[in-house]
C-alpha cells in the first residue's frame, strides 16, 4: 500500500509540474499571438469570419482550435465529505470553438481531497477525471454547457470510478486578441456507485464554478 501511495504521489506531482508548463506556454503563446495579429492586420492577412467581431467580443482566429485551462470550486458530493466549500479540480483543456456560435472541450482534471468514515478516519484521496463537454452561446457572450465526465479515486482503502453529468451557464471576456477568460456555474450529478472510503453506496450532487481561460492557437 505504501508503495501504491508513493507511486500516486509521484504521478500528481508530475501532472502538477505540467499543468504548470501548460500554463507557461499558452500565456507566451497568447503573448506572442497578440503580437503576431497586429503584424498580421497590417500585412492584410485574412482571418475566420467572426459572428461578434461586430460587437468587440470576437478574437482574430484562423481556426477555431484552442488550448485552455481553468480552476474549479464546488460544495456537495466531490468535494471532501460532501458539506464543505472546496476545490473540485484543476483542469487543462483542448477544443474548438466558434464564439458566437458553439464550443467543444475536452479537459483532464485532478485534484485531492480528504474522506472520514464513521469511525472518524481521514484518508487522503487524489482525484482525477476526464470531461467532454459542448455549449451553445445565448445572447452574444453568454452560453449553455452540457457535460459528461469519468471520475477516478485513489487512496489506501482502494480505487473507484464513477460517471457525472453536469449542465451550466458561464460567459466569457476577450483580453487579447485571441485570448477569452471564461466563467461559468453549473450543477453536477453524481451518479451512484460504491465508496470503500466511507463502506457504503453513495451519489448526489455538486455546485461548481469553473474559472478559466482559452488560447486560440492560430
Amino acid at each position: 500500500m505504501n508503495t501504491m501511495k508513493m507511486e500516486s504521489l509521484k504521478k500528481m506531482r508530475v501532472l502538477k509540474l505540467l499543468v504548470v508548463a501548460f500554463v507557461f506556454f499558452t500565456a507566451t503563446l497568447s503573448y506572442a499571438q497578440g503580437t503576431a495579429s497586429g503584424k498580421a492586420s497590417s500585412s492584410g492577412a485574412t482571418f475566420v469570419e467572426n459572428p461578434l467581431q461586430g460587437t468587440g467580443m470576437g478574437s482574430n482566429m484562423r481556426l477555431p482550435l484552442f488550448l485552455g485551462g481553468s480552476v474549479g470550486f464546488g460544495s456537495g458530493a466531490g468535494v471532501g465529505d460532501g458539506n464543505d466549500v472546496g476545490l473540485c479540480q484543476i483542469r487543462p483543456t483542448i477544443g474548438a470553438w466558434i464564439p458566437g456560435i458553439a464550443f467543444l472541450r475536452l479537459g483532464y482534471g485532478f485534484s485531492s481531497l480528504e474522506e472520514t468514515d464513521e469511525d472518524g478516519n481521514t484518508s487522503k484521496v487524489k482525484t482525477s477525471n476526464f470531461s467532454v463537454e459542448s455549449g451553445a452561446h445565448l445572447m452574444s457572450e453568454f452560453f449553455i454547457t452540457g457535460a459528461y465526465t469519468r471520475a477516478s479515486a485513489l487512496s489506501e482503502k482502494g480505487d473507484i470510478s464513477w460517471n457525472e453529468w453536469s449542465v451550466g451557464i458561464g460567459t466569457f471576456w476577450p483580453v487579447f486578441s485571441r485570448t477569452f477568460l471564461t466563467l461559468d456555474v453549473g450543477y453536477h450529478w453524481v451518479l451512484e456507485h460504491y465508496d470503500p472510503f466511507l463502506d457504503k453506496r453513495v451519489s448526489g450532487g455538486r455546485i461548481q464554478m469553473n474559472l478559466g481561460f482559452i488560447v486560440f492557437v492560430y
